[in-house]
């Protein structure tokens, strides 16, 4: 008797265990990314770990027991807390919960940086010479082709800063995308893609003038390689991790 307890406890819990494994794809995980940036960074940061209590990258939440649970609270969310009921579908919901299980693992993607980065120094990497302040706005200061950077310590974690600068062409994790726009004159636009709508594409040019275009007007349009340089070995492995440090500091609040 004691034996067939045993032989039943044991069934069941290799099938709770079952029950709560999943096997996220990583198409699953970049959309997830993207969704979480999107819709859940302002309140719980790049990291996951700015609301007391709760470090959503290292599964430490305050109600949630496995992914189903997340799933619910993302959809749902949690009356009588911060957590609000959202509009977003079960399967974008899932796509979250796949990047929040995945959030600390750099599967693919060693940092080469050094260990520790010096924000100060940084700075001057950023100002000079990375040559990052030509494009880029940082409190008002700096150029506007490309995305501003001033909340980039809230928004991305070091590792994605690092995938940002080495691999401009990989992601696009502050949002926006570089498109090109052939109109039906024949006449060819390039910029960043910054809104768009049923009726028109909001782009910026690398001139930093902000561009509407009718989507009537539009005969082609898609993506289009980015407009930052190469740094892959520009830096080495300190001034990296300066580089990190100082964009890591940029939380939104001066």
């Amino acid at each position: 008797m004691l034996m067939n307890r045993l032989v039943l406890l044991l069934l069941a819990l290799i099938g709770l265990v079952c029950g709560q494994e999943h096997s996220y794809t990583q198409a699953d995980i970049a959309a997830g990314g993207q969704f979480y940036r999107t819709n859940c960074v302002g309140c719980h940061g790049g990291d996951g770990a700015t609301v007391s209590g709760i470090d959503l990258g290292r599964g430490k939440f305050k109600i949630s027991k496995n992914d189903e649970d997340l799933v619910r609270i993302i959809i749902n969310g949690l009356p009588g807390t911060g957590m609000p009921s959202t509009n977003t579908s079960s399967a974008r919901a899932t796509m979250i919960v796949a990047y929040l299980r995945t959030m600390h693992e750099v599967k693919g993607r060693k940092s080469i940086a050094a260990a520790r980065g010096n924000a100060e120094r940084g700075q001057l990497l950023f100002e000079g010479k990375g040559e990052c302040a030509g494009c880029h706005r940082i409190f008002g200061k700096g150029g506007r082709s490309g995305p501003d950077l001033s909340d980039t310590g809230h928004l991305l974690r070091p590792i994605d800063i690092e995938t940002a600068i080495l691999d401009a062409d990989e992601q696009y994790p502050l949002g926006t995308r570089p498109v090109r726009v052939v109109r039906k004159s024949g006449a060819t636009l390039s910029g960043l893609l910054v809104n768009q709508d049923t009726y028109s594409l909001q782009l910026v040019d690398q001139e930093g003038s902000l561009l509407s275009i009718n989507r009537n007007d539009v005969k082609e349009e898609g993506p289009t390689r980015s407009w930052m340089p190469a740094y892959r070995g520009k830096f080495d492995a300190q001034e990296l991790a300066d580089l990190i440090a100082y964009l890591a500091k940029q939380k939104g609040v001066q």
